[in-house]
């Protein structure tokens, strides 16, 4: 009796720190959203055009319209998938009927990407209790992953990769669940809308599209023994029905989800479906000199090799530093140490995951262990997969700094956050696993293993909340800030 009302009220406890969780996760990115300037996070005023555009119209607009051009860059984002933006827009136009209070419509366009924040705190909860036994290791990587500064800006203000960062959330939590239930109806139809709120979101995020495809296919290939003529012989097996059934399922939703969007493009730009030609061709007839893609400096065009863009121009050290912190337009760090702190441990738990370290077999002994055991060719398809991803990421943003516009911006990078954070929280683990070892079966290892993950958390929320209340907040709370609009009528 006394076990059963211990482990209700463990059952409640876990529900209430979940509960608190996710209402401190809103409040976090809601006070960035609420404070900081109209147009100070990066583009913002340029992406409001096509929030703006829908709120005035109730129509997507095209392209080239001259409502959402960008002044001396030339083109618009609405070029782009614009889903958020839908969303934003409609919901600006329904609140238009009530008011026309600018921090009121502004702040509820934000809140769009506050809500999408909190849905992706969600799902990095659901991607630790499916990776991990132990709730430490659970809760050390859904902090490092939610609670990283950068991650929490990029859901405050109007843009599209707050969504992208939402659907890479619920694809790696797809295809990881997957692996235990071997795609039923559920994870397919998530996988789906994960697929869907990707393609419409942000193209550097794409990446993960082709690693679930990658994954979702290799599952359903097996190796195969058989005898022939007295010799065992290695074959490979396809489970085509299997694949074609839940494949065909999951492509029928994400085309009824994705294809109006492409097909419109291919309506209004001469059959360019992802309408990159058409915004190239509506940038060099509408960029001023300096920012038209003729004319404009590149390092490529300037023929200086990739090598010194990267090391000899502090393009990686920004694109690291900005992956980590750097609020408003790319102007407020954080304290020098906590980039210090997040290299290192980085650095170190990265190394230490590739490291072949097992838990102790004794049944029972380990609780570092993980909450799953797939098989081995599904554990390498999938690390492989999510590397290719990462990879495909910062190459993307690589190329478009050396070929189109120099910016060393973490954000451009930031959908890598879940499987880069994934690897180092392997590698804390399996500190932890050498700990538990080093005490040979002791209770003394499990608690310094403990006592790792905690110092860890405390830093990051250490290191997260230096950013809030000594950087970000004093700077705008000392200059113009989202609160001295209140009342004013600034958006056309």
């Amino acid at each position: 009796m006394k076990r059963f009302v211990y482990a209700a009220d463990e059952k409640k406890l876990k529900q209430a720190a979940e509960i608190i969780f996710y209402l401190f996760v809103f409040a976090a990115i809601a006070c960035f959203a609420m404070l900081q300037t109209y147009g100070d996070p990066p583009d913002e005023i340029n992406r409001f055009k096509v929030v703006n555009y829908i709120r005035n119209h109730g129509r997507l607009p095209h392209g080239a319209d001259p409502e959402v051009i960008l002044s001396g860059y030339g083109a618009s984002y609405a070029f782009q998938p614009i889903l958020t933006y839908i969303i934003q827009g409609y919901l600006l136009r329904f609140l238009g009927m009530f008011t026309s209070d600018g921090y009121i419509l502004l702040l509820a366009a934000r809140m769009v990407n506050v809500c999408l924040g909190v849905l992706m705190a969600y799902f990095v909860r659901g991607i630790a209790k499916e990776a991990w036994k132990s709730p430490y290791i659970q809760w050390t990587f859904t902090l490092l992953v939610v609670f990283l500064p950068q991650n929490i800006f990029i859901h405050s203000y109007v843009n599209t990769d707050s969504m992208a960062m939402l659907s890479v959330a619920i694809i790696f939590y797809a295809v990881l669940h997957a692996q235990k239930t071997g795609y039923d109806k559920k994870d397919c139809i998530l996988l789906a809308i994960g697929i869907i709120l990707c393609a419409m979101s942000y193209y550097n995020a794409y990446g993960i599209i082709l690693a679930a495809i990658l994954i979702f296919a290799i599952n359903y290939v097996h190796t195969r023994y058989s005898n022939g003529q007295g010799e065992e012989r290695k074959r490979l097996t396809v489970e085509w029905r299997e694949m074609v059934r839940k494949g065909s399922l999951i492509s029928v939703i994400v085309l009824l989800g994705i294809g109006w969007w492409f097909i419109r493009n291919a309506v209004l730009y001469d059959g360019d479906i992802i309408a990159m030609s058409a915004r190239l061709k509506c940038a060099i007839e509408t960029a001023a000199p300096d920012y038209n893609p003729l004319t404009r400096f590149t390092y490529q065009k300037a023929g200086i090799p990739l090598k010194e863009m990267l090391f000899e121009t502090g393009y990686v050290t920004l694109l690291r530093d900005s992956f980590i912190a750097m609020f408003g337009p790319m102007r407020i760090p954080t304290h020098g140490l906590i980039y210090l702190f997040y290299k290192y441990l980085w650095i170190i738990a990265c190394a230490i995951a590739l490291l072949p370290i097992k838990p102790i077999k004794a049944e029972g002994m380990s609780v570092w262990k993980a909450d799953r055991a797939p098989d081995r060719k599904n554990i390498v398809v999938f690390y492989a997969c999510m590397t290719l991803f990462c990879i495909i990421t910062v190459a993307l943003s690589v190329y478009y700094s050396y070929t189109w516009e120099f910016q060393p911006q973490g954000r451009y990078i930031l959908p890598v956050l879940i499987p880069f954070m994934y690897l180092v929280t392997l590698g804390i683990q399996k500190v932890c696993i050498l700990l538990e070892r080093i005490a040979a079966y002791n209770a003394g290892g499990r608690v310094l293993g403990k006592m790792l993950c905690l110092g860890v958390m405390a830093y990051v929320m250490l290191a997260f909340a230096y950013s809030l209340f000594n950087r970000f907040i004093p700077h705008y709370l000392e200059g113009e800030n989202m609160l001295s609009m209140y009342g004013k009528i600034f958006i056309p």
